[in-house]
């Protein structure tokens, strides 16, 4: 039960809808009942009066049938209503379950697992199982039941006409599958072939320069209609099917009222039951009423069967193990960063060996490596996004792993190399929706990194909203803006990822200024690539072989011919330390 939040979901919903539940199954009750009625009124219409020429009471009949019919038609809707409304709600319950396992699930996840996939789980795949809840289910449920009172109502009214619903049902059904299995089938290959098309267009839109200057309209023009023409094959297919469908039914339907008429209707042979003109009207409706349900059980079936696909990969991702980390309040002091005995690896590749280092109060700290080298994993574990595996890391003398991520915030300000803008305005994106940072942090923080003035001359200023790729923010704008969201919070440790990777050398002196204007107090963490991106460091760590090989001023290393001499000739020499 712990490890099924589906079925926990649902349990959880029904516990607290019970009298909504209620009602649907009274809804069910009611709609099986009400259809049934009209064909015993057909019956007494018939018999009692028509047969007879006593037509007293025949207007009222005639009004109860058509009150019946109209009544069959509210509860209809009063059960899809409340099937929807459960079903939604389960749906809310378990998108709720996910989005808090979301916020529990480790880092390495996301690193490790496509985002195409994690949305596939939350969009798709939840889908799916809606379906399964809003319709699925409850219909499998109702026609069942329809099924079972319409047999009932039959064999009241013509008992030996028994064998005839036996064999009916399975060929109906059997029939209907045949045809649903095949559309669905074509149905996927019609998902692929858009897939397939869109991709094209999407690829040959992007690369529309190197079509014209290669001249290969012709080319794509002819692969364009060669996936169109699959497309259009498969729809036909679809079509074709979809045609055949009620066509074979209708025929069916026609041939069980053929048989029915002739066994029950007087033919002058041994096997004619004789049943009256009013019972032979009312078989006649229930068996047409009786192919409604067989077709749609097979296409209830149908769904349910998608949706235990879907059922199965949400059960996987609440499988997933979720991090482990009770936050407790701290005090932090007035130190640097201690890192005492470090080690940390991802699987059996081990990236850090016993790493022992301070950086004090106030200090500049660049660490210089390759990539794969442990740099971004060192800074993952100061921040607080990853727990040591062995040893421990203090910031300002507290554990940024368990600290509250309320108090983090203002103590630890990341910049990274790729910074992400959200989908909304300017001061929510420096913000990052914490309530507690005023207007004029927001304000403070955007003059000190010198983005301030193009702020103002936005239309809405700090109520611009703006979203991912923020159109109209260069590089060097978007990355001012994230060294502003890292310090409005004015948090004591400062950690830079190459906040200047890729960018040109005038766009890369304004992120020094910035970074200069707000490094002033606070204790540095950066990352570089290479030696140009050093800022004004007090201490340079060189990092290689899962540890920290040389450490000093680098005027000090300057002198030596050790790792940051090698480096120093390497980036002279313009070759990419990465």
């Amino acid at each position: 039960m712990e490890n099924n939040l589906i079925l926990r979901s649902v349990t959880d919903v029904l516990r607290k809808r019970i009298f909504l539940l209620l009602l649907l199954l009274l809804a069910i009750i009611a709609s099986m009942a009400l259809q049934l009625t009209p064909a015993f009124l057909i019956r007494r219409i018939i018999d009692q009066h028509f047969s007879t020429g006593q037509l007293a009471g025949v207007w009222s009949l005639a009004a109860l049938y058509l009150l019946i019919t109209s009544g069959a038609n509210v509860v209809e809707f009063l059960k899809v209503a409340f099937t929807t409304l459960i079903g939604q709600s389960i749906l809310k319950d378990l998108r709720g379950k996910m989005a808090k396992r979301l916020s529990e699930l480790p880092i390495n996840y996301y690193l490790s697992t496509p985002t195409g996939d994690i949305m596939s789980r939350l969009t798709t795949d939840v889908d799916a199982i809606n379906s399964l809840f809003s319709a699925g289910i409850i219909n499998v449920f109702t026609n069942l039941f329809k099924i079972g009172g319409l047999l009932v109502s039959l064999y009241i009214m013509a008992p030996q006409l028994i064998w005839l619903e036996i064999v009916v049902i399975p060929v109906v059904y059997f029939a209907s599958n045949f045809f649903r299995k095949r559309i669905f089938v074509l149905q996927k290959t019609v998902r692929l072939r858009i897939s397939a098309l869109y991709t094209f267009i999407q690829e040959w839109i992007s690369g529309i320069r190197t079509v014209k200057a290669y001249s290969a309209e012709t080319v794509g023009k002819r692969k364009f209609h060669g996936l169109l023409l699959d497309l259009l094959n498969t729809i036909n297919r679809i079509s074709t099917y979809d045609s055949w469908f009620p066509c074979v039914m209708q025929i069916l339907r026609a041939g069980v009222i053929v048989a029915a008429l002739w066994l029950c209707a007087p033919n002058g042979t041994m096997l004619s039951l004789g049943l009256t003109v009013g019972t032979l009207a009312a078989v006649i409706d229930l068996i047409g009423k009786l192919f409604s349900p067989i077709e749609a059980l097979a296409t209830e079936f149908q769904t349910i069967q998608q949706s235990m696909a879907g059922i199965a990969r949400v059960n996987d991702f609440f499988a997933e193990p979720v991090e482990v980390r009770q936050f407790r309040e701290q005090d932090p002091d007035d130190s640097g960063i201690v890192i005492s005995n470090l080690s940390f690896s991802y699987g059996e590749t081990p990236v850090l060996n016993n790493i022992n280092l301070t950086i004090e109060k106030g200090e500049k700290a660049v660490f210089i490596g390759r990539s794969g080298a442990g740099k971004t994993t060192l800074m993952n574990l100061v921040s607080g996004i990853y727990a040591p595996q062995k040893g421990n890391v203090r910031v300002c003398g507290v554990d940024p792993f368990v600290l509250p991520p309320e108090q983090r915030r203002r103590l630890i300000g990341i910049v990274p190399q790729m910074p992400q803008i959200f989908d909304g305005t300017i001061a929510e994106n420096i913000t990052l929706g914490d309530a507690s940072i005023s207007q004029e942090q927001v304000e403070h923080a955007a003059k000190t990194v010198g983005i301030h003035e193009l702020i103002s001359l936005m239309p809405k200023a700090y109520e611009t909203v703006i979203g991912e790729g923020a159109a109209g923010l260069s590089s060097g704008e978007i990355q001012l803006l994230s060294i502003a969201r890292a310090v409005a919070a004015d948090p004591k440790v400062l950690l830079l990822d190459e906040p200047t990777s890729g960018m040109d050398t005038q766009t890369e002196a304004r992120i020094f200024a910035a970074i200069r204007a707000t490094s002033e107090g606070r204790t540095i963490f950066s990352i570089s690539h290479r030696l140009s991106g050093i800022i004004d460091a007090d201490i340079i760590h060189i990092v290689a072989q899962n540890g920290i090989v040389e450490s000093g001023a680098p005027q000090q290393l300057a002198k030596q011919n050790g790792w940051y001499a090698m480096y120093s000739r390497i980036d002279k020499a313009g070759w990419d330390l990465r």
